[in-house]
């Protein structure tokens, strides 16, 4: 700061006035680093806000199971109901507004209520098919295969040896091997039991049950189907 002196006015002393200085103002840096901050910011805020329109997108109406079916059975109308729920995209159950896929079609597996419908629950072939048989068998848990049996696996039904045959009266041969598809698998009646439905051909159809109904069957899950 500096001082100029001002003229005397009528015989006064001269008096001193100051004198402001401009003061140039300080230039800010650019700083690369929270420029690159901000601009990551406000990408993440974007991909936020486009993953919410996404989900909120993906809700819709969908069909859905009104009431248990059996393997096998044609779906009707009264099979059906609709939900409206955000699903996620790996699941591809089928739209309300589809129910021609359904209707008419039958079920791959049993179905339960409030379970939606994909187009892997259905088929057109029927259970069962030409020449075949629909068997129930309930095994316990030392007579079926350690994997879990899933429907369409391929199994050997083994019909096991008499248990009165001893050293003295060995049996006939090997046991018999009959070849067979999963079509079901649920909780049995008893504790430790499953029962397994099956579908085998006409003519062993009757042979199976009998021995089913003796306890002497047991199940091999065939190559292929791990």
């Amino acid at each position: 700061m500096t001082t100029a002196t001002e003229p005397a006015r009528d015989g006064a002393r001269p008096v001193a006035a100051s004198i402001a200085v401009p003061r140039v103002a300080p230039q800010r840096r650019w700083r690369p680093a929270l420029v690159w901050l901000a601009v990551a910011l406000i990408a993440t805020g974007g991909l936020i806000a486009w993953r919410v329109l996404l989900t909120v997108g993906a809700t819709g109406e969908y069909l859905a199971v009104a009431r248990p079916v059996e393997v096998g059975d044609v779906l009707t109308e009264a099979d059906l109901t609709t939900v409206r729920i955000t699903v996620d995209p790996a699941l591809r159950p089928i739209r309300a507004n589809q129910p021609d896929q359904v209707v008419g079609r039958h079920a791959a597996v049993a179905l339960v209520p409030g379970t939606l419908l994909t187009a892997e629950q259905l088929t057109d072939r029927a259970y069962p098919g030409p020449g075949q048989q629909l068997v129930g068998i309930s095994l316990s848990q030392d007579r079926l295969p350690h994997e879990r049996l899933a429907p369409g696996a391929s199994v050997l039904l083994v019909i096991t040896t008499d248990d009165r045959v001893t050293q003295q009266q060995p049996a006939a041969g090997p046991p018999l091997n009959i070849p067979a598809t999963v079509t079901d698998v649920a909780a049995g009646s008893k504790d430790g039991t499953m029962l397994v439905n099956v579908t085998v051909a006409d003519r062993d159809g009757p042979l199976v049950a009998a021995r089913a109904a003796a306890g002497r069957i047991a199940v091999i899950l065939a190559p292929g189907n791990r």
